[in-house]
């Protein structure tokens, strides 16, 4: 069983070392337009694919997207890529702060409201996100993660919550 365990931490760290993944959450933004008043904060479901390469023992990157669901006609698309420092805490559960950027793709279908039309529209927006994350290793191969993200002035501040699965190869 020792044996075993120490093969997890060991897989884990190893670099070279590929993983995939899937992850899904919530994404909290609160959007500020001071030339028109606007302060709303809206929340969004989210699922995302994720694949990370670890370039050493203790840093890895990470490419990742996530989808938004539609919510009151607006859906988006964020692609990330972020870096990760990982923290061994025992042998199979490690921490990490994250640094990255973000660059989301949103479109808004057009709203008929009586005589009022608005328009359809795209925008893009994008900037950095800073955060922390926590993965287990569940076997040799497979982990889970759970992770908090901090994307400030990506139309507005966003907070981003995720849970994941992926499997290492």
């Amino acid at each position: 069983m020792l044996v075993a365990l120490l093969s997890i931490g060991a897989q884990a760290q190893e670099k070279g070392d590929f993983a995939i993944g899937l992850h899904t959450g919530i994404t909290s933004n609160k959007f500020e337009i001071e030339g028109l008043h606007i302060k709303e904060t809206t929340t969004q479901f989210g699922l995302g694919a994720f694949g990370q390469y670890n370039l050493s023992k203790h840093w890895r990157t990470e490419l990742e997207g996530i989808y938004h669901f539609k919510k009151n006609s607006v859906s988006d698309f964020q692609v990330g890529l972020n870096f990760h420092y990982l923290f061994n805490i025992g042998e199979v559960v490690r921490i990490y702060p994250l640094l990255g950027y973000a660059l989301c793709f949103v479109h808004q279908d057009e709203i008929k409201d009586g005589n009022v039309t608005v328009e359809a529209d795209n925008d893009v927006d994008g900037g950095i996100q800073l955060g922390a994350g926590l993965q287990v290793n569940i076997t040799d191969n497979w982990f889970a993660t759970g992770e908090y993200r901090w994307q400030p002035g990506i139309f507005g501040d966003g907070n981003v919550f995720m849970l994941g699965v992926g499997y290492r190869f």
